[in-house]
């Protein structure tokens, strides 16, 4: 998440009402609005946009193939990082490559639409654009459909993880339409010039896209596209220029446009992707789609979306919080994305070609947001990813000599704040993912986090006043976001002190440990938070309004910041008066998010989509802080505020989701919420809350866990009891080894608070 222009929050706040909801689905949802799963969290306005990707893909699929849209304030780009905005009326086109849930933009590449009436003296693209009805959407894993209402041509999508399938069926009595090619579309970045030959024998066509000022930087895109049929004319125009015959296409960007007959039959389009060479995408193209059946690649890809959502199964509930588990689940797989062709070869950050190993290459890594809940929630239940990831990373450090802060495509976003590598590492090697070389994976993150000498390749997400952190322990306001940075720093030194001493460096995860705990130095006890200091120790700013997003922090405020600390507990719970008082302020912020968020409900004013003061669900520096209250010993307390945020701040709508999903940051973190238990980032251990199901079953890597809740209901969402294993729980964590061989762990659950997790 990155925070947005104010003019643009007005705009998206005066959009229409009737936007920004769908229609009642009493069957699915109850009284409650909601959409198909993948809509959840389209849509939203401000801070509240959530960004998902709406297309079809496969579980990490490099291509995510899915509509570009428009409304009647036109396409800006904090609605539409992914290309969609829910409360749009008008598709663009079709692009083959998306984020999902991000703040930025980048993708967005090769943008397909199809048109009755394209008339080759006005070639421009947003000629052919057709409103729609949203009641034609069709959205679920592996397709995407809509009825487009000019020509009334139905769309439809399926995907691969390294193609895309297109499928259009024009208006009875049609007998002829075209295919549209943009080949300059972009978000967040643009193509400066293509390279793209036709082949009308074969009807076939393949080329590169040079692509660069993304967030993924300088990259070219190669793609192989045929039709199923062929085409009877093709035309290519360069931007601005006139469409004319052609079989190539060079220099500055514009399109193609191909002209099919129809005869009934559905006009098809399928296009391989690779970052490697037109041959890798023809390849990639070979092996998952090697015929013309555009069911039976749809019926394969939603298969195996069933099979991974499956490793968490619910019963109990309401169909609406089981759609949102659901939801949240398949959030949770959109991304990393995976980058090297079918016979496992990627481009690395170095520009060079990689041979494949035992692994599968990720990129498209969200790091400071998905340290939190995305990466340990692989270790639970996906360790193949999780080790994917930590091998990636490696991969990405050995060619550039650190590890990157935000990878995307095959370079380095650098964006935010932190090392978030040091804590996937950490967070797998502590859950049991240790089959890659964490050895030399040390080596190089010790050297950014401990060398006086900056290292040849730099310090990665520790760049930017690391060396007031190393000689201050916290960061001077001398450097913008100095509170944010300290408190990230001092989150990565206790998951690499975790790290180190797994693997026998005791005296540097000492080292890593103390200084884990600088953050203290910036705490006023006169006020309760965190503020900043110059580097001679003194308050840098009046710090007499925590509300205020001051240049101290990076997408937070001092009320937010502050309870970041959650590695250590007993130190950040040390800096109050006493613990009573300690949970009393944390009381306090959630009791004051509540009513802020009654008060400006999403999308209700100005106040409604604006940065939210208090708990900010929507956003990573404390998403974690209803568990700070269980680390406290008020697990009651964490039990209230956590079914609060859950069933309140998250929904079944296109506005579920309280901000932008983070590559699923946000999702993650609702599925763990769900099922009763917490990670804490780069350990093994996990803290208790309460479960939202009667049951629920994961798969873990050494079989099955259940998870029991036994009376919960809309009212008794307090924990009475807890046994894990068969023996009681009488504190309010556990370790990843009592979860790994598989288990359960039983709640006993009442209407009123109990005492259980609760010290005196």
């Amino acid at each position: 998440m990155r925070p947005l222009v104010f003019a643009l929050i007005w705009l998206a706040a005066c959009a229409p009402d009737d936007t920004k909801t769908p229609d009642t689905v009493e069957d699915v949802c109850g009284p409650r609005p909601c959409v198909q799963m993948p809509l959840i969290g389209s849509g939203g306005v401000g801070y509240g946009v959530g960004n998902a990707f709406p297309g079809a893909t496969a579980p990490h699929g490099f291509v995510k193939l899915g509509p570009h849209t428009m409304g009647d304030f036109g396409a800006p780009e904090f609605l539409h990082e992914a290309g969609y905005w829910y409360g749009d009326n008008t598709v663009r086109g079709f692009a083959h490559t998306h984020l999902h849930g991000t703040g930025s933009g980048d993708y967005g590449l090769i943008m397909v639409m199809p048109s009755t009436d394209f008339d080759p003296s006005n070639p421009d693209p947003i000629s052919v654009r057709s409103t729609f009805d949203k009641a034609s959407e069709v959205a679920e894993p592996g397709i995407y459909a809509v009825t487009l209402d000019r020509g009334g041509i139905q769309a439809e999508l399926t995907a691969t993880t390294r193609a895309g399938a297109h499928r259009y069926t024009f208006a009875q009595g049609s007998t002829d339409g075209w295919l549209l090619l943009d080949l300059s579309e972009a978000i967040g970045s643009r193509v400066p010039s293509v390279e793209v030959t036709l082949d009308p024998a074969t009807h076939r066509l393949h080329g590169v896209l040079h692509h660069e000022e993304g967030m993924g930087g300088t990259y070219d895109l190669f793609f192989e596209a045929r039709t199923k049929d062929a085409w009877t004319e093709a035309l290519v125009w360069n931007d601005g220029g006139a469409a004319t015959p052609g079989t190539s296409l060079t220099g500055v960007p514009g399109g193609i446009a191909l002209h099919l007959p129809t005869s009934g039959a559905p006009i098809e389009l399928q296009v391989g992707l690779s970052m490697i060479s037109e041959e890798g995408a023809l390849a990639n193209l070979d092996a998952e789609m090697p015929g013309w059946d555009f069911d039976g690649t749809r019926a394969a890809t939603a298969a195996t979306w069933d099979a991974l959502l499956d490793r968490v199964k619910v019963e109990g509930g309401t169909a609406e919080t089981r759609l949102m588990l659901r939801a949240a689940m398949y959030h949770s797989f959109l991304m990393p994305s995976f980058l090297g062709d079918v016979d496992g070869r990627w481009r690395g950050h170095d520009a060079l070609v990689h041979d494949a190993e035992d692994f599968t290459f990720v990129t498209d890594l969200s790091l400071w947001d998905t340290y939190r809940t995305l990466h340990p929630l692989y270790a639970v239940i996906a360790p193949d990813r999780a080790r994917d990831s930590v091998m990636s990373l490696h991969a990405m450090a050995k060619e550039s000599g650190r590890f990157p802060k935000w990878p995307l495509a095959r370079g380095d976003s650098g964006s935010m704040v932190g090392s978030g590598a040091d804590i996937v590492l950490a967070d797998a090697y502590a859950r049991g993912v240790t089959d890659f070389d964490a050895e030399g994976a040390w080596q190089i993150v010790r050297a950014a986090a401990l060398d006086e000498v900056r290292p040849p390749g730099g310090r990665g997400g520790r760049d930017g006043g690391e060396e007031d952190y190393m000689r201050l322990g916290y960061v001077s306001a001398a450097h913008g976001g100095s509170v944010s940075l300290t408190t990230e720093f001092a989150t990565d030194d206790a998951a690499l002190a975790v790290f180190g001493r797994m693997l026998g460096h005791d005296a540097d995860a000492d080292t890593l440990l103390a200084r884990s705990k600088g953050y203290r130095a910036l705490f006023d006890p006169l006020t309760g938070f965190l503020w900043p200091k110059d580097g001679a120790g003194n308050w840098s700013n009046d710090h007499d309004d925590a509300t205020y997003f001051g240049d101290e922090f990076v997408e937070g405020n001092a009320w937010q910041s502050t309870w970041m600390a959650a590695h250590d507990i007993d130190g950040l719970v040390g800096l109050y008066a006493s613990r009573d008082a300690f949970v009393d302020q944390l009381d306090a912020f959630f009791a004051n998010a509540k009513v802020d968020w009654e008060l400006n409900p999403p999308s209700a004013s100005i106040g409604g989509v604006a940065p939210r003061p208090y708990y900010w669900a929507g956003n990573e520096p404390d998403i974690h802080a209803a568990y700070l209250f269980a680390q406290a010993g008020r697990a009651d307390l964490t039990q209230r505020w956590l079914n609060w945020a859950m069933l309140n701040l998250y929904g079944p709508g296109a506005d579920g989701i309280p901000g932008n999903d983070d590559g699923g940051a946000m999702s993650s973190w609702w599925v763990f919420g769900a099922i009763g238990f917490y990670p804490l980032p780069g350990s093994d251990q996990f803290i208790v809350g309460a479960p939202l199901f009667p049951k629920a079953t994961i798969a873990v890597p050494g079989g099955t866990f259940t998870i029991e809740g036994r009376g919960v209901s809309k009212d008794a969402i307090y924990v009475q009891s807890v046994t894990l294993n068969g023996a009681a729980l009488t504190q309010a964590t556990f370790a990843m080894s009592e979860l790994v061989p598989g288990g359960s762990l039983v709640f006993e659950m009442g209407e009123e608070p109990g005492a259980w997790g609760v010290t005196k």
